[in-house]
Order: structure tokens, then sequence, then C-alpha cells
């Protein structure tokens, strides 16, 4: 028996986004592979917007692997935001370490939520509330890095 689904083009879309910016940020598709149940080309497709694999999406035990090997939770992120949820870290300590690389990897994707939520907010022409929460939410996750950077450079720097 089959229902009626509810995930949309556009969220499918978006979630495809999402899986290809980890595997970005995880250093390229390729190295996933090792990591995963799936070959780099089932991989790509989790990722690829043509018509033949426009419906299909990354398995979860999969996505868990590739946002760990990203070393941020860029897919598992997506899909709480798309039922309406927020994700935090569980440890909200202070930070104790220098700057690192994976800062500015957690900024720019931080930054590009920022954007996204904009560009979705214009996507039928009006700006109502629901969008100007979203993007709210997206720019306190944004400061948020960029005040933990502010924070790793009182540590010194990075080895």
């Amino acid at each position: 028996m089959s229902g009626i689904r509810t995930i949309s083009d556009e969220e499918i879309r978006t979630l495809k986004a999402d899986t290809e910016a980890c595997y970005k940020l995880g250093g390229g598709v390729t190295g996933f592979e090792p990591l995963t149940r799936v070959t780099t080309g089932k991989l790509s497709e989790y990722a690829s917007f043509d018509e033949r694999n426009k419906k299909r999406l990354i398995p979860i035990d999969v996505a868990i692997e590739a946002d760990r090997r990203a070393k941020s939770p860029v897919i598992v992120k997506a899909m709480a935001r798309l039922l309406g949820f927020d994700l935090t870290p569980m440890s909200q300590r202070e930070r104790s370490t220098a700057l690192t690389e994976a800062d500015a990897h957690r900024v720019l994707y931080e930054a590009t939520d920022v954007a996204r939520a904009i560009l979705d907010a214009f996507r039928d022409g009006n700006v109502d509330a629901l969008d100007r929460k979203t993007i709210r939410k997206e720019l306190r996750e944004a400061i948020r890095a960029l005040e933990e950077v502010d924070a790793g450079l009182d540590e010194g720097a990075a080895s």
C-alpha cells in the first residue's frame, strides 16, 4: 500500500544540496565510500538533481556517516529544519580550544544557511512571518559560530 508523500520537490532539492555541501565539507564524495555501505556512484546519486535520481535521497545511516566525516551535522540539521526543529550542541560549555580550520567551515556553512533562508523567503515573492522566523534562527546560528571563532582567538594560535 502506498501513501501520498508529504515531502515536496523543493524540500528534496534542499536535502540534495545539503548532501552535496556535506560531501564538500568532508573533502569530496570519493572520500566517503570507505566509511559507508554504498559506492561513490550511489553517494553521487543522493546529491544529483538529474531526472533519474531526483527522488533518491541519502539513507539515514549513510547521512550520519557523511556528517561524521564532515565533522558537522549538515544533513541531519537539514532534516531537522524541514521538520521545524533546530539542532543545538549537547554541550553548551565555554570554548577552551584555539581557532581551527573547522571554525572556518562552520562559519561558512552557517552563513550559507542564512543566505539560503533569505533566498527561500523570496521564492514566492512574499516574505512572511515564518520566513522572518527562519531567517532570524539562521542568523542566530551564524552569530553563534562567529562568537565561537572570536572566543577561539583568545585561546592562542592553533598548532
